[in-house]
């Protein structure tokens, strides 16, 4: 289903801690709406927290991982799970937990001095790829 645009959604918003938290596995309960706001369109899906039925706000990082791991057609993500991660960055100048939504499967790693999140089978062959030889300490 293609996402319609829209000034507002019905519902309330997710709080981080009260609503979810790190590594809390969430489910996503439709194909998603784009809304309009001060700062341009987001992507808002409704989902099942633990504070019940509550809308969330992908980021674009979200939505790429969720294009590699569903597709991109939103409707197809009905009733998949997402789990949630929290990384610290800075934000308009302030230190900020941004929440990102991966497949429950993958994993957050360090490639290179980087984080990333990844499917574990890409893990496997990223710790492969890691010469214990020749590390020089």
């Amino acid at each position: 289903m293609k996402v319609q645009k829209r000034t507002s959604v019905g519902g309330e918003y997710a709080k981080l801690e009260k609503d979810f938290g790190e590594e809390d596995i969430l489910e996503i309960l439709d194909a998603g709406n784009i809304v309009t706001g001060d700062y341009g369109d987001r992507h808002v899906f409704k989902m099942k927290t633990r504070g019940g039925e509550k809308n969330m706000s992908f980021n674009q990082t979200t939505m790429n991982y969720m294009i590699d791991a569903y597709g991109d057609d939103t409707s197809t993500w009905v009733g998949k799970s997402a789990k949630v991660w929290l990384v610290d960055m800075n934000v308009s100048g302030k230190m900020r937990a941004v929440v990102f939504l991966t497949d429950p499967t993958w994993k957050k790693v360090r490639v290179n001095g980087e984080l990333k999140f990844m499917p574990e089978k890409a893990v496997a062959e990223v710790e492969k790829e890691i010469n214990v030889d020749e590390i020089p300490f």
